[in-house]
């Protein structure tokens, strides 16, 4: 059935019960195709954490008894990030992204700062135009990593693990004003390799994906874990580094000398003053 615009719409919050449901309409809005078991469990699993996280942060759009759109957000200490918000691709255009908006604002309003990883779609970014955020563009990378050009591995970066991860808070910290330990557990859980510079930076990477996550203090840090990164991605043509601003100049260097190619996508919408962020490669779910 095709619910039309003048079906009375319904912002409620977002209960276990909707995981299913949920997932179908959010995974359909970026043109996911979730219906392998595999993915569906991953997909779910994205949006199940924030539900254990911050369940008041997590909504659902209703019309007709059936949701058209799915709202997540995250508060971590004074930092507030929208993790999720899609809209069913038929329902799009028709206010549930701005009744969505206007709910997850509200969780966590005395949050001072925010960050919010967006796409391309023009719509999105006027939304987070007119909700109070600056707009950063940003690169994404692609093309086939010259594994010829991958320097030696530096000696003093090696593999964390989830009893360190207290021990990385001081670095987000600096970075984005909030630690992602919490997130930083989540994706270990699901393959992701932690890589440790000291106490300089870390980085999460998903083998066969890409980069979920860097932080560093200096540059040097920051560019030595990137070509460890990159060597352990491994044969794709979508190594997955996105979200890349143009201040990020070591990073830029890195790719094109990696032999990857660059193209403006999306961007990195900042509210406050979280941090200076950079060195630094936010993670798409979690900023």
């Amino acid at each position: 059935m095709r619910l039309t615009r003048s079906s009375s719409l319904t912002i409620r919050r977002f209960e276990a019960a909707d995981l299913y449901e949920a997932g179908e309409v959010s995974a359909a809005a970026f043109q996911f195709d979730i219906s392998a078991p595999p993915l569906g469990e991953r997909w779910r699993g994205r949006l199940a954490h924030l539900l254990r996280t911050d369940p008041d942060g997590c909504f659902v759009a209703e019309r007709g008894g059936e949701i058209v759109g799915v709202g997540q957000a995250m508060v971590r200490g004074p930092l507030w990030c929208l993790s999720l918000l899609t809209v069913k691709p038929d329902g799009q255009s028709g206010g549930v992204g701005r009744a969505l908006m206007r709910r997850t604002l509200g969780y966590g309003a005395d949050a001072p700062h925010g960050l919010i990883v967006a796409s391309d779609d023009p719509r999105a970014l006027r939304l987070y135009g007119i909700s109070g955020f600056r707009l950063l563009p940003t690169f994404e990378a692609e093309g086939s990593i010259d594994r010829r050009k991958l320097p030696r591995p530096d000696p003093r970066i090696r593999q964390g693990t989830l009893a360190e991860l207290q021990e990385l808070e001081p670095i987000s910290v600096a970075l984005r004003g909030a630690p992602h330990t919490a997130e930083l557990e989540f994706a270990l859980g699901r393959e992701g390799v932690l890589l440790r510079l000291e106490d300089r930076g870390f980085v999460v990477t998903q083998p066969g994906h890409g980069v979920w996550l860097l932080a560093a203090l200096d540059d040097e840090a920051a560019t030595a874990l990137l070509w460890r990164a990159l060597a352990l991605v491994g044969a794709t043509d979508r190594p997955g580094i996105r979200w890349v601003t143009g201040d990020q100049d070591w990073a830029v260097s890195v790719l094109l000398r990696a032999g990857l190619r660059l193209k403006a996508a999306g961007a990195l919408a900042v509210r406050g003053t979280p941090g200076p962020l950079r060195p630094y490669l936010p993670s798409p779910p979690f900023a």
